[in-house]
């Protein structure tokens, strides 16, 4: 009675330590496919436009005529995004570019990764335009 508990016991931590292994597995080999990595920044990319531009609103509405000069922690914030922003469209960039050159995905799917990536573009350049990146 007591061997059949303690192999059972065993064989729990057994089954627990593969699917900890399974898991960091899958992690690891997300984090090193380039074309997993190129649809992250594609969504990253999207998400923190769309923040930028709902913060950015938000905050001068809340913060009135002043906002852009006394600059609080919110302003400071969200006057970080554009970087973010840049960085995303770059490796959107890349990714789009690998995915044509690779064939990752469907055509359809790289059609709608190089529509991100030339609006993530012109989001850039209005973005530098209007003095939110440095030229």
């Amino acid at each position: 009675m007591i061997d059949q508990q303690t192999s059972q016991q065993q064989t729990g931590t057994k089954h627990e330590q593969d699917n900890q292994t399974k898991y960091t597995h899958g992690v690891k080999r997300r984090l090193t496919s380039l074309s997993w990595l190129a649809r992250a920044a594609s969504v990253g990319l999207s998400i923190v436009s769309i923040g930028f531009v709902v913060v950015f609103t938000f905050v001068l509405e809340t913060g009135g005529d002043l906002t852009l000069i006394t600059q609080p922690l919110q302003m400071q914030i969200t006057l970080a995004l554009p970087t973010v922003i840049a960085a995303l469209t770059i490796a959107t960039t890349v990714g789009t570019v690998l995915a044509w050159r690779h064939s990752y995905w469907s055509l359809r799917v790289r059609l709608h990764q190089t529509i991100l990536a030339l609006l993530g573009l012109g989001f850039c350049w209005k973005l530098a335009t209007l003095g939110f990146l440095p030229p």
